[in-house]
């Protein structure tokens, strides 16, 4: 690596950056200052904030209440780190070392600055700074022998964005076949997904619970009720009948003490146990270690960490420059068969074949325009096939596994008038996690928005077929989930028709606002992610305000029960069906609406159909 090499791609990324930020205009400059300074400032109040835990909280407590605090900090950490890898499984390059592999320079310097470019991150930006204001916390609280604890956090720091670059290095080689890229990003997705549950299920289990617990329970059953018997049979007096139920009493809570110490010693034990195999666990093993006034554990992990995370970034070195060499896409290319064969086998079939079975694409979907079904059908096939759809429809179910499995497990008994507003809540969550799929749905098209613009169909037609792509994962997903609750916690049979017919009208009003938004803030979307290629300050500010509008705007759905719930209460009427009678007028007006602000749509649509193709497609070509 040479300085002037170093030199010269600083000041290249340095003057990509900011002609990015020129051709994106001075709104969109002063918004991503505002988000950068806003962004800055929760870094600065995390520091702070830790700063003073570390300081005033932490200084007196147990060392393996230190392990606990640091444990919590890098489960966080590694969650949401986890989840936006998630959102960009192969690794995208500031600088493209293809585009310098014909010059005379170290490409190690580039691939320097595009590491350093990765750490650019919202979770470092506020978790490293509440990291080290914990440390300098502790460090004045407990004395210079804590300074070892900020080269450790440098070194895990280095170590999981190493491995991470890596690993999407690796993964990049891989998604050279395309055939193989969608099995792999739904495969990361779901390791992910099953990685997260694993405290889920532990606390569900609770396994450290019941043997102490039923043993001890069980034991103090059986003293008192001999204790009894012998009152009845007057062996004992009632003043003797005081003092041994009083010597039992106590001699269970010194028997609960001691259960709680060997649990708290096994819990100890088994923390320290995991922190000592997992490399992430070196960070908090080293700050208790050190807290103990032990050094060994400490250098230790200065020395493993640091030396994975060297070793990652030289395999992620060589790895991409493997795959800017082309070697990954020489590496099992296959000689053409011979044509002789296909022609043989063509001879060999029969002349009658049976009349195909009519295709998806080729069907016609009933009162929708011949243009609007292509439309939908060619992008429902689309959303089935492309790995973000699918790494969209993940979402909702990971949620629908966490939520509902906290709430089934506590065997509460809702009153059937609330019920159902669980799939309200369920579909608001389904909603929430398209709105960068639909709320962007041009995004996503990419340079094949120039179908749209040249085809002579109407723009509402357009529309139209995005929003009926999407309604079938949609509404399946949020009616599946009112299946599921009418089977845990049944609802009256009304109610659940009405939850249906709700949540028809819940899309259709989410379906109006995300047009508006895909029309006035489309993004360009790098292939394979859901990360925008350079997004302006001012459509990130657009998309902040959809989500913040989007249950406002879906409120208006729950007035059907709210109306018959009121109703009931002052006893106007009981048994009516209300709730469903109103949730049909409802969705019958909200079609209407739906339809008038399409058109009105489908005009806005044609006037920017122009400046949304130089959008989308600016950064995708």
């Amino acid at each position: 690596m040479k300085r002037q090499h170093l030199q010269a791609f600083l000041w290249l990324r340095w003057r990509l950056r900011v002609n990015q930020m020129k051709r994106g205009g001075l709104v969109n400059t002063v918004i991503q200052a505002i988000l950068a300074v806003v962004l800055v400032l929760l870094a600065g109040v995390l520091f702070v904030g830790s700063f003073l835990v570390g300081l005033f909280l932490l200084d007196e407590v147990a060392p393996v209440v230190l392990l606990y605090v640091w444990d919590g900090l890098v489960v966080a950490f590694l969650f949401f780190w986890g989840t936006g890898l998630l959102s960009e499984l192969q690794r995208s390059e500031s600088l493209s070392l293809e585009k310098f592999l014909h010059l005379p320079v170290s490409l190690s310097s580039a691939f320097l600055i595009n590491y350093l470019s990765s750490l650019f991150s919202v979770v470092l930006i506020l978790f490293v700074p509440a990291m080290l204001g914990l440390s300098l916390g502790l460090i004045f609280a407990r004395g210079p022998m804590m300074l070892l604890v900020l080269p450790l956090l440098a070194a895990f720091v280095l170590m999981i964005t190493a491995i991470t670059y890596q690993f999407q290095g690796w993964l990049a080689a891989l998604m050279v076949n395309q055939r193989r890229r969608r099995t792999i990003i739904v495969v990361a997705t779901m390791v992910f997904i099953l990685l997260c549950q694993l405290p889920n299920l532990l606390n569900l289990l609770r396994p450290w619970e019941r043997q102490q617990g039923n043993e001890l329970s069980a034991h103090l059953s059986q003293q008192q009720t001999e204790l009894q018997r012998a009152l009845d049979a007057k062996e004992i007096t009632f003043s003797q009948y005081q003092n041994r139920q009083a010597e039992i009493q106590r001699e269970f809570q010194n028997q609960v003490r001691e259960a709680e110490q060997q649990a708290r010693h096994h819990v100890e034990s088994a923390f320290r146990l995991v922190n000592l195999l997992l490399p992430p666990g070196w960070l908090p093993l080293g700050v208790w270690a050190t807290a103990e006034g032990e050094v060994a554990p400490a250098l230790l992990g200065i020395l493993g960490l640091t030396l994975l995370g060297t070793a990652s970034l030289w395999r992620s070195y060589r790895t991409t420059l493997r795959l800017y060499t082309g070697q990954f896409t020489a590496q099992g290319r296959q000689a053409i068969s011979p044509l002789g064969s296909a022609s043989r086998r063509s001879e060999i079939e029969t002349s009658e074949t049976p009349i195909p079975p009519t295709r998806l694409l080729e069907r016609q979907l009933p009162f929708v325009s011949e243009q609007a079904t292509a439309i939908a059908l060619s992008a429902f096939r689309s959303l089935t096939r492309a790995p973000e759809a699918k790494m969209m429809l993940l979402t909702p179910i990971l949620m629908l596994a966490i939520f509902g499995s906290m709430f089934f497990t506590q065997h509460t008994e809702l009153p059937v008038a609330v019920r159902p507003l669980l799939p309200f809540g369920t579909m608001v969550m389904i909603l929430f996690s398209m709105v960068q799929l639909v709320g962007n749905q041009f995004g996503f098209d990419r340079g094949g928005f120039r179908v749209f613009v040249l085809c002579p169909a109407r723009r509402r037609d357009i529309l139209l077929g995005k929003n009926l792509a999407v309604a079938p994962l949609a509404l399946g997903l949020g009616a599946a989930a009112a299946i599921v609750v009418e089977v845990m916690v049944p609802m009256r049979a009304d109610h659940f028709l009405a939850v249906l017919v709700q949540l028809i009208s819940m899309y259709l009003l989410f379906c109006v606002l995300a047009n508006w938004l895909s029309i006035l803030a489309p993004m360009p979307i790098t292939a394979g992610s859901f990360k925008p290629a350079n997004p302006r300050g001012l459509t990130l500010l657009l998309h902040m305000i959809f989500v913040f509008l989007l249950p406002l705007a879906l409120a208006p759905t729950l007035l059907p029960l709210g109306v018959e719930l009121g109703m009931e209460e002052m006893g106007w009427v009981r048994g009516v069906p209300i709730y469903l009678l109103l949730s049909l007028l409802e969705c019958t007006a909200i079609v209407w609406l739906y339809r008038l602000v399409l058109n009105w749509q489908g005009g806005v649509l044609q006037a920017r159909e122009q400046k949304i193709l130089q959008l989308v497609t600016a950064k995708t070509e």
